[in-house]
């Protein structure tokens, strides 16, 4: 995280330099006016210079519908299917308790921004823009106890979340397919978190509501166009 905020600190000082100097230097024709109709794909750049996935989703890309102005999509799914066994033996006593445990997990994030782009110099460009996200993830627990007391337990669990992203950026075209891009902002959210319980005794529900506003993602990526 710290990596990530001292790059943004970076390089904000040297577009303020670039503004301040502007008058001196030779101007050039800025890459931006040719993106007009073109898709990118984004990935995040981590620590030791990793690429990952941008925003926290699988999928992450942009078109530009005009010079200025461009539509971003994050979409991921989370699905998972697990089986497995387990023995415990006690040491004191001739007690062995064997389990079988199944999980089934599915889940789903989609993310839409608008942004919109003010035209710097020497092919930096500022942006600011925003849009709603939304997901959820649900899924069931169980475990089974043969020769233990209770002999079964499930966790059933419901959990959604919403809100908007609100950010500010800068991108630099390094080159007329290639660019980076550093970005944070505020984000707005609200999560619904829903939990049951249940073995041969009992039956437990349980329900969370949260909202929140909080700092946004910290986004240091690499956008390829094509």
């Amino acid at each position: 995280m710290l990596f990530k905020t001292n790059l943004i600190g970076i390089i904000s000082l040297q577009i303020i330099f670039l503004v301040f100097i502007k008058d001196c230097l030779p101007q050039s024709e800025s890459y931006l006016d040719s993106l007009d109709g073109k898709f990118a794909l984004q990935f995040q750049i981590s620590d030791n210079f990793q690429l990952s996935n941008f925003q926290g989703t699988t999928f992450s890309g942009k078109y530009h519908f005009g010079y200025r102005s461009v539509v971003r999509v994050g979409f991921s799914v989370n699905l998972n299917n697990s089986d497995g066994e387990t023995n415990q033996t006690f040491l004191d006593t001739t007690l062995t308790v064997s389990s079988d445990a199944n999980q089934n997990v599915f889940g789903m994030t989609v993310r839409t921004q608008y942004i919109h782009y003010i035209p710097g110099m020497y092919d930096i460009m500022f942006f600011f823009g925003g849009g709603p996200f939304v997901g959820f993830n649900n899924g069931i627990n169980e475990v089974n106890y043969p020769n233990y007391d209770p002999t079964y337990r499930k966790q059933t669990f419901d959990d959604f979340f919403a809100g908007m992203d609100i950010l500010v950026g800068v991108e630099w075209m390094f080159t007329k397919n290639m660019s980076l891009s550093a970005e944070y902002g505020i984000r707005f959210s609200y999560n619904s978190v829903m939990r049951k319980l249940e073995d041969d005794y009992s039956i437990i529900e349980s329900t969370i509501k949260r909202y929140n506003i909080d700092n946004g993602d910290v986004n240091f990526g690499i956008s390829v166009y094509f």
